[in-house]
């Protein structure tokens, strides 16, 4: 007889504001052939989890469990599963329902834990820092001496993008939403930080750097700075868009194509196509880590029930660096 594991779970039966998301339990099925059950210790948010939420992004059928990363202990394999076994540590980031505390995942989507990587740190760094990774290694290689802009360096993303590339001997210009994240931004190896709510984004980085232009942007907030952004880089720079928090913005092909200026609108499974390349881009980023180029890992912790308010919060600007649910 199969057995049947009882699991707490966050779900919502319409998408909307973050009151949808409800607290409740479900049951989980033994593995099949090729799953794994995975008991979770943490569970990222990702600014992306609030566009499933919200509508952004449709939802096929109800009720349903958004979210796609975290990072857990092995608890059972299926029958053909043999690349891992029970009690390994593990975490994916790519696998949609991860806001419950035991699910199933395919064994192809996982990647194991070093004993060194915790499962908080591996929750709040695994996608956000795949992210950056991409961004600065395989889509524009950032070198001393560039200008590179990065929106929202206080955030998840934003955050590990701007240590990384100031690692790598970048100047980096970054912007925040508010006074309260300047600091943070600075703590984050952003050389000159732009408060959006009281400062001029163009005028404050041609006082800072004249005509010369930027050589590249990083922009995961879209509409409300990505054409201002494009106006302040070098001809021939480029423009990566890779988020769209506030929104789709409007693209002007042919400026794009006068001033030269390359667009990449990338999707980390495209830089990741297969288990081998996740392999070799996990383990980057955690020698990354452990080298310190990441800084300190500190993530807010919510409880898993809690969900909603970890959503609003997010949404509100009220947060910093990456979040986490403890189930």
């Amino acid at each position: 007889m199969k057995k049947i594991y009882k699991s707490g779970v966050v779900r919502i039966e319409s998408q909307g504001p973050p009151a949808v998301l409800q607290y409740s339990t479900q049951e989980v099925q033994e593995p099949g052939t090729h799953e794994i059950l995975v008991s979770q210790k943490a569970i990222a948010i990702n600014f992306v989890d609030v566009m499933y939420r919200n509508g952004t992004f449709p939802i096929m059928s109800f009720p349903a469990t958004i979210g796609g990363e975290a990072a857990g202990i092995v608890e059972n394999v299926g029958s053909e599963v043999t690349a891992f076994k029970e009690g390994d540590r593990v975490a994916y980031y790519n696998a949609l329902g991860s806001y419950a505390e035991q699910r199933l995942v395919r064994a192809e989507d996982l990647v194991k834990l070093p004993d060194d990587i915790s499962y908080d740190q591996a929750a709040s760094i695994l996608a956000k820092g795949l992210t950056a990774r991409m961004l600065i290694r395989q889509i524009y290689a950032v070198k001393p001496g560039d200008i590179i802009l990065v929106h929202a360096a206080a955030g998840g993303v934003g955050s590990l993008l701007s240590k990384w590339t100031k690692a790598l001997g970048a100047t980096v210009i970054g912007t925040v939403g508010t006074e309260a994240k300047k600091a943070i931004a600075s703590d984050n190896g952003v050389d000159h930080v732009i408060v959006m709510e009281t400062q001029d984004l163009e005028a404050k980085i041609k006082e800072l750097i004249g005509n010369q232009g930027i050589d590249a942007v990083f922009d995961g907030v879209g509409k409300a700075t990505f054409n201002i952004s494009i106006r302040l880089l070098k001809n021939g720079g480029t423009a990566v868009l890779f988020g769209m928090a506030s929104g789709n913005p409007h693209l002007d092909m042919n400026y794009l194509s006068k001033r030269q200026i390359r667009l990449v609108r990338p999707a980390l499974q495209q830089y990741l196509p297969d288990m081998h390349s996740r392999e070799l881009a996990t383990r980057e980023l955690f020698d990354a880590w452990r080298d310190g180029l990441l800084g300190t890992i500190a993530p807010t912790i919510y409880a898993l029930k809690d969900a909603a308010v970890a959503h609003r919060d997010l949404e509100e600007g009220k947060t910093t660096g990456s979040i986490i649910l403890h189930p």
